[in-house]
């Protein structure tokens, strides 16, 4: 049953009943829905849903944001949302939430468009910087039928309980999550909560030993700081307080437990969980309102919200405008689905799947470091023999957008490193990779990474060897190096890449350190871009601390990819690249790195569901999960996409909305609005309702400008 209109931009109550009857359960919800309207509170528990927009992280006992029926976007856009799910008072089991298609008169947007994920909750026992939280941050997106494979997955349907599952702390130090030896047992909450306010519970193991020998600890925060007396571990539930129990499983082995095992639990009376949805708009969809319903059933009763999605008269392009280029290593993600050592067709297979859920999310990944081309030489250095077919097998569908998501392309190719030929055999090489290049059609897009981050005189040497000779082989190939500008690399490095920090003030940034040097303001780098050079950045553990929670003025107020960043902190990148400094590309140094650390070591570190924590942050170098059918559901392995990688596809589609301002020579309009949000890397607003406020702004500045039929790109 649909909502009355005057009602749709209300939070939507879903009651729980025992009585039977779809039509008394669906006039019980009606009536829910005019008492909260009215101002009124039901009497009774139940579970509820509400539409949001914005880039907003919904913790699982925060307060929401106001809801939304009302989206705008562009033709060929993803357009998202989230649905959040709350059970206040009692449990809702079962719940399923589903889109229906949109339509406008003959027109549609089919609900084959839609992918619904699930988000799932990372535990967070170190913060990024004391702008971060501990406790539970939503990250992974379960997909409900996964885009790669058709298949679905075990998303839905789930009981929203309450009660945390117990989350198992992991050891870290200096930033890191340690390789160290974890037991193999573990706990499992249980009960139905009956407190007022939400608590976590710790839970530690005083004596070590298997199931039944072992013996633990609790208390509450906040409560007494006094531990409970110790009791021994079982498989029957323990009660704890406040109709929260714990549980324990084990084989029965001494490394069931270990002294000093920490399990957090969290409660609350009332607990949301958020679920993400993408609507990809068509590139020929007829500009107009669009009506489409959310459904919802949970606790045994079921609701329509309604959602409408306006598409405005112009398109945006599949592939978009800023470049980018983020880290990733095909062979230790393989390790991290399939354990040990993966074949080269696993790592293909998994490679081009993280690759399509990158693009997915606009980004460019670095797909290619396993599959370089193979060469062999003649005495004096130039090539006898040649084979491409690996590189080929693995790029072409990436670099010419065949069955890519939206046909998008990648951005960037990486000229291989090349290691270990003499000066004849790289000249040789990097020429013929070039050659091959221009064949494909994909020069335009090949670049050398020719240095990351040197610091000493020998890595600045290394810097200008490298530089020299590709530039030698090929001088028509960007060389990029991660610094800051430095006339002693004029010639050298003709792609500048410096932090995202390094245009801020002295007193944004009072520490000078061995990354620094001196500050480069932007307008210093106009001289090199107008003798042909381009300027790319990055950002970097240095926007949170590197070595732990970090607390200096210098590691806060940054754009970042933690987890425990805002979601504005994720999305501020592309309107600062394409409107405040100018930047033509982002850089990212691993998208993996939590998947493929230490994969071959003895202990392994904690699994990347259980902690990404690594270089001081939480998903510093990690932007996906890996999609084990095991825990999934499913029987394929998948790249599972992060909420952090789907605020920084919106910040790429701001940034686009910004390239189609400037080209209708809308520039004073942009960045007057811009600077209402965002005033520079260390100044812009975290408010979730700001950024959907200057997107709708901008997005009806280009639809007043463009012609009535904008053809899509």
């Amino acid at each position: 049953m649909a909502l009355p209109e005057a009602l749709a931009a209300h939070p939507v109550h879903i009651l729980k009943f025992l009585a039977g009857g779809a039509i008394v359960r669906a006039l019980q919800s009606c009536l829910a829905v005019f008492l909260l309207a009215a101002g009124a509170i039901p009497a009774q528990p139940r579970c509820s849903a509400r539409i949001i927009e914005g880039p907003v992280k919904v913790r699982p006992y925060g307060a929401l944001p106001s809801s939304s029926a009302s989206l705008v976007c562009a033709r060929n856009e993803i357009c998202s949302f989230q649905v959040v799910v709350t059970a206040s008072g009692e449990d809702c089991p079962g719940v399923d939430v589903d889109v229906s298609g949109f339509a406008r008169g003959a027109s549609r947007i089919p609900a084959a468009n839609v992918i619904i994920y699930r988000e799932e909750f990372l535990n967070i026992f170190y913060r990024s910087n004391v702008e971060g939280d501990f406790g539970e941050w939503p990250d992974p997106l379960i997909p409900k039928v996964d885009p790669e494979y058709g298949e679905r997955r075990n998303a839905f349907p789930y009981d929203l309980r309450r009660i945390s599952r117990a989350y198992k702390w992991y050891p870290a130090e200096k930033g890191r999550t340690l390789s160290l030896p974890r037991s193999d047992g573990d706990a499992v909450a249980g009960g139905h909560y009956s407190g007022g306010t939400p608590k976590r519970y710790v839970v530690r193991i005083v004596r070590p030993g298997p199931l039944g020998t072992a013996t633990f600890e609790w208390w509450s925060e906040p409560g007494p700081a006094t531990p409970s007396a110790a009791r021994t571990t079982s498989r029957k539930p323990a009660a704890l307080e406040q109709g929260v129990s714990v549980a324990f499983r084990g084989a029965g082995l001494g490394n069931d437990f270990l002294a000093g095992d920490e399990f957090w639990i969290f409660a609350g009376p009332q607990r949301h969980q958020p679920v993400w949805v993408d609507v990809q708009v068509p590139a020929d969809a007829a500009p107009g309102t669009y009506a489409g319903q959310v459904r919802v059933k949970a606790g045994g009763a079921a609701l329509r919200l309604p959602l409408s999605i306006e598409v405005l008269n112009f398109a945006i392009p599949s592939t978009f405008t800023l470049a980018s280029f983020f880290g990733f290593t095909s062979s230790g993600v393989a390790a991290a689905h399939f354990g040990g050592k993966a074949s080269e067709q696993q790592s293909l297979e998994l490679m081009q799947s993280y690759a399509r859920a990158a693009l997915r999310n606009s980004i460019t990944i670095d797909g290619l470091r396993d599959f370089a081309p193979a060469y062999e030489f003649k005495p004096d250095g130039s090539i006898a023999r040649t084979d491409y077919s690996r590189l080929d097998r693995a790029a072409a569908a990436f670099m010419d957008g065949q069955g890519t998501p939206r046909g998008a392309r990648w951005t960037s190719l990486r000229l291989p490193k090349f290691a270990g030929l003499n000066d004849a055999q790289f000249a040789s090489v990097v020429k013929d990779f070039a050659k091959h290049a221009r064949e494909r059609g994909w020069f335009d897009r090949l670049f050398d990474y020719s240095f990351d981050e040197p610091h000493s005189l020998q890595d600045f040497e290394q810097l200008r060897v490298r530089g020299r000779r590709v530039r030698d082989a090929e001088p028509q190939i960007p060389r990029l190096a991660t610094t800051q500008l430095n006339d002693a690399l004029f010639g050298i490095v003709t792609r500048w890449c410096p932090l995202v920090n390094s245009f801020a003030t002295p007193s944004d940034f009072p520490v000078q350190s061995w990354l620094w040097g001196k500050m480069q303001p932007r307008a210093d780098y106009n001289a090199r871009l107008k003798a042909g050079d381009t300027l790319w950045w990055y950002q970097s553990c240095m926007s949170h601390g590197c070595g732990g929670e970090g607390r200096a003025a210098q590691d806060t107020g940054w754009p970042s990819t933690m987890v425990d960043a805002s979601g504005a902190a994720n999305r501020v990148f592309g309107l600062l690249s394409a409107v405040t400094y100018d930047v033509s590309g982002v850089l990212y140094w691993d998208t993996v790195f939590a998947l493929h650390y230490n994969w071959d070591k003895t202990p392994r570190p904690a699994d990347p569901w259980e902690s990404i924590y690594y270089f001081g942050g939480n998903g510093d170098g990690t932007l996906f999960y890996p999609g084990r059918p095991e825990q999934i559901g499913g029987q394929h392995h998948i790249a599972i996409e992060s909420l952090r990688l789907k605020m920084i596809r919106d910040s790429f589609i701001d940034a686009e909305y910004a390239y189609l301002l400037r080209k209708l020579g809308q520039e004073e309009f942009l960045r007057q609005e811009v600077k209402r949000v965002a005033q520079d890397a260390r100044h812009w607003s975290a408010d979730p309702q700001a950024w959907v406020a200057l997107r709708r702004t901008l997005a009806r500045r280009i639809a007043e400008k463009s012609p009535p039929a904008d053809s899509p790109r």
